[in-house]
């Protein structure tokens, strides 16, 4: 078997006593500590929320490690005439997530009411506002009258989505100026999150580009649906990552970057998922594997380095009655289903929140890993500041489509070298966070090593590593 280049060093290193032999060049500097939210998201249409059920959904949050709600604003449903607003249910709501919970609001305003748009009665939401100074005035209150328990605004959801804007790039470029203005206004310590990108890093490079609206802007949010909406595995999330943060190096004043809404449905029928997906395995889209789908987008995401905030949409898949906007993948994304019954993907959302409460670095740049030439496996190294190493691994899938499902999920091995000495024994748990087994690492020269770690597609495992001579047992 050929195996890369770089990994003949490893070999050597693992059968040889020589500490000379050892010696290798850190390839990176040393990466800093970073800490990351993550958090969930959540709609309440007019039509069917309550109170009750808001307060179920904060307690879910709570109990289960999770801090931070990305919900909607609809300011088409809130402002039902110029100047005359119903905060009934909004009230109530950012009162008790903010004060009862503790559970941090970063909410998105939209869309246009009926009686400041140019549209029909089936488009009208989504047309640029006749008059942009009332999307002002309106961000204006909002601001004021939450100001102290909701610390962050959104300036709409998915411009670069026909389905929710279907203006320009120019005149939502004019919007979110408008809207930026009025809430500094309001509020000037609150930061403004820049309507979250669907999938078009033009549209977005246009707005900074072309429209400067860089001064503007705090947050750039990024949305993602890799292998649900797109072809694209989820393992080429850092190239649309990296794409907006040129953006923000090159054009922009240092705003940081959110994933504010990332998801996976368990929804197929046959191989079809949706127009760009059709499923090659048999364990993709269940509600099984969109666990492992979660772990797998959420280590990809943290390996970059790049983000401050992530948030999972949704809680509740929605039942079939219930109208959506696309198709029925929106039906089931959430960590609940329809019965309220948890899907396994809310163990994943808890284990990872505990793995990164707290401030942890990446070390991809320092871990030497052995693979096949043409490997799909992937592997990304966490280190908390105690010294607590996490190793996330599986098998990616391919970029590409196959005409027939396939029931059988490939393995392969994987070795890892690590570059300080570990304890003796290491812990494997899946991706919801039950432990597999325990492991036997090996020890060199101060230098630790995982050898023939088998991995498959249709798992992710995640191995905790103790320093030698911790405490933490």
């Amino acid at each position: 078997m050929l195996y890369q280049w770089f990994l003949i060093g490893f070999f050597i290193l693992i059968g040889c006593s020589s500490p000379q032999q050892f010696k290798t060049a850190r390839p990176f500097p040393a990466p800093s500590y970073q800490r990351v939210e993550i958090g969930l998201c959540e709609d309440y249409p007019k039509a069917s929320r309550s109170i009750d059920v808001a307060r179920g959904d904060l307690l879910l949050l709570k109990t289960n490690g999770i801090h931070v709600l990305r919900i909607a604003f609809p300011w088409d449903t809130i402002e039902i005439e110029p100047g005359k607003y119903d905060w009934s249910f909004w009230d109530e709501f950012v009162r008790m997530a903010a004060d009862e919970y503790g559970i941090r609001l970063i909410p998105y305003v939209c869309y246009t009411p009926r009686w400041n748009s140019s549209g029909n009665d089936t488009n009208y939401w989504r047309q640029p506002p006749k008059d942009i100074s009332r999307f002002a005035d309106f961000m204006k209150v909002i601001a004021r009258r939450y100001k102290g328990r909701i610390h962050s605004w959104e300036l709409w959801n998915e411009p670069d989505n026909a389905e929710y804007w279907e203006g320009s790039s120019q005149e939502f470029a004019e919007l979110a100026k408008a809207g930026s203005k009025a809430v500094r206004e309001a509020d000037p310590t609150a930061k403004i999150v820049l309507g979250g990108m669907s999938w078009n890093i033009e549209f977005l490079r246009d707005l900074f580009v072309t429209h400067g609206i860089s001064p503007f802007i705090d947050v750039v949010n990024l949305h993602n649906y890799y292998e649900t909406w797109s072809p694209d595995p989820i393992e080429n999330i850092n190239i649309y990552i990296s794409k907006a943060s040129q953006i923000i190096d090159l054009h922009g004043n240092g705003q940081a970057l959110w994933l504010a809404e990332v998801g996976y449905s368990n929804f197929r029928h046959g191989s079809h998922v949706s127009r760009t997906y059709e499923a090659r395995y048999n364990f993709e889209h269940t509600p099984q594997f969109q666990a492992q789908s979660m772990a797998r987008m959420l280590s990809s995401i943290l390996a970059t380095g790049k983000v401050q905030l992530i948030a999972w949409y949704r809680i509740h898949d929605l039942p079939e009655t219930t109208l959506i906007i696309g198709d029925v993948n929106n039906r089931r994304l959430g960590i609940l289903d329809v019965q309220g019954r948890p899907k396994p993907a809310l163990k994943t959302l808890r284990f990872f929140s505990y793995i990164f409460e707290n401030d942890f670095r990446c070390l991809d740049g320092e871990v030497i890993e052995s693979r096949l030439i043409r490997s799909d496996s992937q592997a990304h190294v966490f280190e908390q500041r105690n010294g607590s190493t996490f190793v996330t691994v599986w098998l990616e899938m391919e970029n590409f489509q196959s005409p027939q499902t396939i029931t059988q999920s490939q393995t392969e091995q994987l070795d890892l070298l690590f570059p300080k000495p570990l304890e003796s024994k290491a812990t494997v748990y899946n991706e919801r966070g039950e432990l597999i087994s325990r492991i036997r690492l090996d020890q060199a020269d101060n230098r630790t090593a995982i050898k023939n770690l088998t991995i498959d597609r249709a798992h992710l495992e995640v191995i905790r590593c103790l320093p030698k001579n911790s405490p933490l047992h």
